[in-house]
């Protein structure tokens, strides 16, 4: 093939560690290197199908502001996935494990006996879990609300049915099916097929969720999106206005909660509880001391994501949650309503970036991070 150039354009934003993609004419499922010409420096790419269209994936080292580079793409370099990569693998219980360089980062537990699938561990990149365990399955950790699993989706009232908690008559997510469980040199992609019901078992939304996570190759975050999609599944559904719910919900390590050392921020500069509960913002970040270090989760939220920004259901005791229906109950008046009702056949979108980070949100620039992810530096083939 010919010789493919890729001209990259940092724009307003410095750049590290910032996944970037392009269409390209590639196969599929095609691991290449990408040299940078001025550095000399190649790192892994890895093309990938999206609806239809191959696009190659990669992550850049470092932009410095307004800066332009060039790239040249060669499809004959192999990668040792000893070194780099994200390797995706389903095992016998009923659990997804998700490595980067064959190191532990997250797994995804789908068991029928759940009362819906989550994230647990989800480690920091020096494998300190800053998510919280089952209750009572870690010494030392709270044992309150024991529906907060890590990191997970829910909601407190879709036609009636609390898909929140798990109090007798609760709904359930039941996990269908997986299309897509896919290992890369550069990513890692999940895509699970699930149903909200009712405790008698009827469907009220199909939910499709796409995990995607990255080999960044940074030594102080790790980072991952999420997109899902639900679909009201038998005639219309309706989403109440209630603070119980959260599409991308996190509970933290007991060590992290605010009401000791632990911090929560949003993307406005509020801290603590007082400044964020309840108001909209495009990111929040809660951050503590985890073995000994200080370590952070921070959910952004891309401004695609039906109703951004968010409003936050987020917890001097640990919980964080995006929650775009609360409006009514987050501001204590009962003239104003978030609820909304769902079409039958229609779909809701949302899509979160996920950055596990050592330090607390100002240490890990969470707000240069989100740019990356929102505004992320222009790619052109110049061939």
């Amino acid at each position: 093939m010919p010789t493919l150039r890729l001209l990259v354009t940092a724009g307003p934003h410095v750049r590290h560690a910032c996944p970037v993609s392009v269409p390209v004419d590639l196969p599929a499922g095609t691991n290449v290197g990408i040299t940078d010409i001025i550095s000399g420096r190649t790192m892994p790419g890895q093309c990938v199908s999206e609806n239809g269209t191959t696009c190659l994936h990669w992550v850049i080292e470092y932009l410095a502001q307004n800066e332009i580079r060039e790239y040249v793409v060669n499809p004959k370099v192999t990668w040792d996935n000893t070194l780099q990569g994200v390797t995706v693998k389903d095992t016998p219980d009923n659990r997804v494990d998700i490595a980067i360089v064959n190191r532990l980062f997250t797994a995804y537990h789908y068991s029928s006996e759940l009362a819906r699938p989550y994230c647990y561990p989800v480690n920091d990149p020096y494998r300190s879990c800053v998510t919280r365990a089952n209750v009572g399955e870690k010494p030392g950790e709270t044992t309150d609300h024991e529906h907060h699993r890590s990191l997970w989706t829910s909601y407190g009232e879709v036609n009636g049915t609390n898909n929140w908690d798990e109090l007798e008559g609760h709904g359930r997510t039941v996990h269908r099916s997986f299309d897509l469980l896919e290992s890369g040199s550069v990513l890692g992609r999940l895509r699970a097929y699930s149903d909200w019901e009712t405790a008698e078992g009827e469907v009220l939304l199909h939910e499709t969720r796409e995990f995607r996570v990255y080999d960044n190759r940074d030594d102080l975050a790790q980072i991952f999106d999420v997109i899902l999609e639900l679909e009201a599944a038998n005639g219309d559904a309706h989403f109440g206005d209630t603070k119980e719910g959260g599409f991308l919900s996190v509970r933290v390590a007991s060590t992290m909660d605010a009401s000791g050392d632990g911090q929560i921020e949003n993307g406005y500069g509020g801290i603590g509880e007082f400044e964020c509960w309840g108001k909209r913002s495009c990111w929040c970040d809660y951050s503590g001391p985890v073995d000994g270090r200080c370590s952070g989760i921070a959910v952004m939220e891309h401004p695609d994501t039906f109703r951004s920004p968010t409003y936050w259901h987020v917890r001097d005791y640990g919980l964080m949650s995006t929650n775009p229906f609360g409006a009514g109950t987050f501001q204590n008046d009962p003239n104003i309503s978030g609820a909304y009702t769902l079409p039958q056949g229609e779909r809701l979108h949302f899509a979160y970036r996920i950055m596990v980070h050592l330090g607390d949100a100002w240490d890990a620039n969470v707000a240069k991070a989100y740019h990356g992810y929102i505004n992320p530096p222009k790619v052109e083939v110049i061939d």
